[in-house]
């Protein structure tokens, strides 16, 4: 055997090792969920069973009922097909971080600290997501930018999953122009994606029967947008912080560092860019707060591959804290944000509720009315993130300098080790 696919070969045991034991971690701080979550796990559950026959609430998103289906055949079933894709996340931040810092012990700290965050533990309980899937395909998306033959495809890929996959557009021709790529060359492959995507749609549409979540059906459905966004943005924020805790602090030392994994600071104001928009559709917070795992392992990827021992020694204490952090937020281990996200979001369901017309927005007046009263009864929360947010902030200053990565980083993109893990 070659040396090159030998060690391509050995990679692969090695992600698949990091990644099963790394799922066994994340299973003791969150134990695994026995049947599909109710509403759309069992609904991609349902759909596993027969996932061309486009029936459901979304027949479009057929990747991981396609591969589930394809499990099933092997003796697996729903349930630990998704658990399955937990592990095969935390493999692809293995192999990403490995073929980026270098080194073995590297690779393995970024995957723990995926394990231990809201990237995997969320789906612990809510069995059969596509999410995780979602999140390796992003992530390799991203992570092959200099290969636009593999990263254009794998967007493609991403959204036969979840369509979600296309907000992230942006942030991904960013890191493409970063990488050698062209306006042009690259608006062309980005329009060929959605070209193809519209048409797969189409196709799906007239086999389906009416009644899907379509875009239609999201706009017409979530009263949150427009004027009651701003209370949803700060749920979102309180998530981020209960579900990644003091981990959010490699996030800030790569806007600190300009990490070029991510596309430096403008990268990461685009990948946000990408996740607020979804709530405009929907407002399931716990997972687009979960999408926060793709920064951090490419955060993270700098930060080691930059800043040697000292990073292996405080990304190791991150991830302890990180683990003992999500422990403290998540009394009830499958309560997805946090106890405190618990109260909170009860409390503005009821503000909201007599504000509610179908298929209509909450108006302006009552939306302030609601967020006002929404901040002053959880005030102490709110506050509490503001201070937090502020913490991880000095925490990511102060972890860029003393890693050294805020000088050895820089912003300039890093292709070297860009090639196939």
């Amino acid at each position: 055997m070659p040396a090159g696919r030998a060690q391509r070969l050995l990679d692969l045991c090695l992600a698949a090792v990091a990644g099963a034991l790394l799922l066994a971690l994340a299973q003791w701080l969150v134990p695994a969920a026995a049947a599909p979550f109710p509403g759309h796990g069992e609904r991609f559950a349902v759909m596993a069973q027969a996932p061309l026959a486009f029936a459901g609430a979304f027949p479009h998103r057929v990747l991981w009922p396609l591969l589930a289906r394809g499990a099933a055949a092997c003796g697996l079933d729903a349930v630990g097909f998704s658990a399955l894709c937990n592990g095969l996340l935390l493999a692809v931040v293995f192999l990403v971080v490995r073929a980026r810092a270098g080194r073995t012990i590297d690779a393995g700290l970024a995957a723990a600290a995926v394990a231990v965050s809201g990237g995997v533990l969320v789906y612990q309980s809510m069995a059969c997501f596509s999410d995780p899937l979602n999140l390796a395909l992003l992530l390799l998306a991203a992570h092959h930018v200099a290969r636009p033959a593999v990263s254009w495809p794998l967007v493609l890929l991403g959204a036969l999953s979840h369509e979600l996959m296309l907000f992230f557009g942006p942030w991904l021709f960013w890191l493409r122009l970063r990488h050698g790529g062209s306006w042009r060359g690259d608006g062309l492959a980005g329009a060929l994606v959605v070209a193809a995507y519209a048409g797969w749609r189409l196709f799906v549409d007239a086999q389906a029967p009416p009644g899907g979540y379509d875009a239609s059906y999201y706009v017409a459905n979530n009263f949150w947008a427009p004027w009651l966004l701003p209370a949803l943005w700060a749920l979102w924020l309180l998530v981020a912080v209960a579900e990644f805790g003091p981990l959010l602090a490699v996030v800030a030392a790569g806007w600190r560092s300009g990490a070029a994994a991510v596309g430096g600071r403008v990268g990461l104001l685009l990948f946000v860019v990408g996740v607020l928009p979804l709530m405009w559709f929907a407002y399931d917070v716990m997972r687009f707060a979960a999408l926060l795992a793709v920064p951090l392992a490419l955060c993270a990827a700098d930060l080691l591959r930059a800043g040697g021992s000292r990073a292996r020694v405080a990304l190791a204490a991150l991830v302890v804290a990180g683990a003992a952090t999500y422990a403290w937020q998540h009394p009830v281990p499958s309560q997805q944000g946090g106890a405190a996200f618990t109260r909170v979001s009860a409390d503005v369901l009821q503000l909201a509720a007599p504000h509610v017309r179908p298929g209509e927005p909450v108006a302006f007046a009552p939306a302030m009315a609601v967020t006002g009263e929404l901040f002053a009864r959880h005030a102490g929360a709110f506050l509490a993130v503001a201070a937090a947010l502020v913490g991880l902030a000095v925490a990511g200053v102060v972890l860029a300098r003393y890693t050294g990565s805020a000088s050895a980083a820089g912003s300039a993109p890093d292709t070297r080790r860009n090639a196939s893990p």
